[in-house]
């Protein structure tokens, strides 16, 4: 996975935002929390199994909006805590949407710095 690490084009942050997911092949939506969030994607954690390449819509609420797009798993890991951690590429982000996301780290940078 460090290799993947290593690939990133854009910073990450660790604040926790809220998502849900829905995959491709089962029509529940999951609720869940980034573990760290970028501007082209993201990582999550899960009880249950997760296919890299799997497709899936998300849906993250950020603190003035909420996002919708598609995804790819692009990597799934075993965490130390017994979940499987997976990475998602954002496929399908409106420029728009790229702007609220852009925006949200700044201030989420920003606060963090603050403290």
């Amino acid at each position: 996975m460090d290799l993947e690490f290593e690939r990133r084009r854009f910073p990450r942050i660790a604040d926790p935002v809220c998502a849900w997911i829905s995959f491709q092949k089962d029509s529940a939506a999951y609720g869940t929390l980034t573990l760290d969030l970028g501007q082209e994607g993201a990582r999550f954690s899960t009880l249950r199994k997760v296919d890299r390449g799997s497709k899936i819509l998300l849906s993250m609420q950020l603190r003035s909006a909420t996002i919708e797009c598609k995804g790819k798993v692009c990597w799934t890991e075993p965490a130390p805590n017994g979940l499987l951690s997976f990475g998602v590429r954002f496929l399908d982000l409106s420029e728009g949407e790229r702007a609220l996301l852009e925006k949200f780290m700044l201030q989420s940078s920003a606060l963090a710095v603050a403290m």
